[in-house]
């Protein structure tokens, strides 16, 4: 039996001698350089990384810019015009007009410096002020600087304005005050009077005689309350007689 297993033996033997001999005189295989296999297989991810990234940019459509927000438009202020004639409030020469109640007496015109004395501020007493606006002129009227024969009854209208915050009703006057009286009159404004009521003018008519001597001569009037303070503008009235 021992005898019967000696023929593969052998034949396994020499298998392995021809096999080997096969390989004598041939050039052993070069080492491989583990650290150009890295670099090598770096290159080739970040390759495939590249094209990756790509294709990603390529499939996501672009963004359209916003489009830039309009300005809001403003609305240009209205232009208020001055009425021909008049003075814009607070410039040189500007004129003050007061307010006229409806049915309150007459409506003021703009005041006047001729024929009164003193200052154009305020001279009120209490609620109660006058200031002068114009001597009433026409046929029956004297105006200042005319000249009356001697002796002759003339008449002076002072129009005077209620520039106060009291009506002038029963009580209140227009008395003389100073200088050539020449027998002109008080008046006192009595019940069933017509009351003038602030922001508004009345014309009190004063009736004179003139002196019998040639000269210069001049009256001085002002307003009274019912309370007998004298207040407002002083004003006159100054004739030549001859």
């Amino acid at each position: 039996m021992q005898f019967k297993k000696l023929p593969w033996v052998m034949t396994a033997v020499l298998l392995a001698a021809s096999l080997s001999s096969c390989n004598i005189g041939k050039a052993p295989e070069p080492t491989q350089d583990v650290n150009a296999i890295y670099t090598a297989a770096a290159g080739t991810m970040l390759a495939q990384f590249g094209d990756q990234m790509t294709q990603t940019a390529q499939a996501i459509p672009p963004t359209p810019a916003e489009s830039p927000t309009p300005l809001a438009t403003f609305t240009s202020l209205p232009t208020f015009s001055v009425a021909p004639g008049t003075t814009p409030f607070g410039a040189a020469g500007t004129q003050f007009v007061f307010n006229t109640p409806a049915g309150a007496g007459t409506p003021l015109p703009t005041l006047s410096t001729g024929g009164s004395t003193g200052s154009t501020s305020s001279t009120a007493v209490g609620c109660s002020d006058s200031a002068y606006v114009t001597e009433a002129s026409g046929s029956g009227f004297t105006v200042d600087g005319d000249t009356v024969a001697s002796n002759k009854k003339f008449s002076v209208g002072f129009q005077m304005a209620n520039t106060g915050t009291c009506s002038w009703d029963q009580g209140y006057s227009f008395v003389f005050v100073s200088g050539d009286q020449m027998n002109g009159n008080n008046i006192l404004i009595k019940s069933g009077d017509r009351v003038t009521a602030p922001g508004n003018s009345n014309t009190f008519i004063v009736n004179f005689q003139a002196p019998a001597a040639s000269g210069d001569y001049k009256s001085f009037w002002r307003m009274k309350d019912d309370k007998g303070n004298l207040f407002g503008q002083t004003v006159y009235i100054q004739i030549t007689v001859k």
